[in-house]
C-alpha cells in the first residue's frame, strides 16, 4: 500500500528529515512511503486567501487517494484504532494520502472533502512534530497489524 503524506511548510531542519525517514525506513517492507512538501504562502498575509492556494496545491497531489486531514477540530483515536482503520483502508484503498497544513491550519473545503479528519491531540502543534508524530504512529500500526513488540499494552 501506498501512504503519501503532503505538507505544507518550510523546509524542515535536517534533525526532524532524519527521524522522518528513520521511521518511514521502519515500515518500508509493509508501506511505500511519498513525502510532498509544498513551501508554505509566506507572502500573502489575509490567512483565508493563503490557505485557499495552499489547498490549490494540495490538491494536485490528490487523486482517488484514501485522504486524512491532520485537524485540530478532526475525531481522536487511539494507535490501536488507528492500526484497525490502517487495515481497513490497506483492504479497500491502494493509497492514503494524509495532510498537515501550515502554520495557519487547512483550508475547510480540504477536511470538508477528506474522508476522515484526525486529531493527533487538542494542543496546536508545529507541522514538522505533527509529520514524525505521524509517521511514528505509521509506523506503530504497522508493528500493532504484525504482533510485533514495539507497541505495549
Amino acid at each position: 500500500m501506498k501512504i503519501k503524506i503532503i505538507s505544507i511548510g518550510n523546509k524542515p531542519p535536517k534533525e526532524i528529515q532524519r527521524i522522518f525517514f528513520e521511521y518511514t525506513s521502519r515500515i518500508s517492507d509493509n508501506f511505500k512511503i511519498e513525502l510532498v512538501e509544498i513551501k508554505s504562502e509566506n507572502k500573502i498575509k489575509p490567512t483565508k486567501e493563503k490557505k485557499l492556494l495552499e489547498a490549490k496545491k494540495i490538491l494536485k497531489y490528490i487523486d482517488t487517494d484514501f485522504v486524512v486531514s491532520l485537524d485540530e477540530k478532526g475525531s481522536s483515536c487511539s494507535s490501536k484504532g488507528l492500526s484497525k482503520k490502517l487495515s481497513d483502508w490497506m483492504q479497500n484503498f491502494s493509497k492514503v494520502t494524509f495532510i498537515i497544513g501550515g502554520a495557519d491550519g487547512l483550508d475547510k473545503k480540504i477536511i470538508e472533502n477528506s474522508n476522515w479528519a484526525w486529531s493527533l491531540s487538542d494542543l496546536t502543534l508545529p507541522h514538522n512534530l505533527v509529520k514524525i508524530i505521524l509517521v511514528e504512529q505509521l509506523y506503530r500500526a504497522s508493528t500493532i497489524l504484525s504482533n510485533h513488540p514495539y507497541h505495549r499494552e
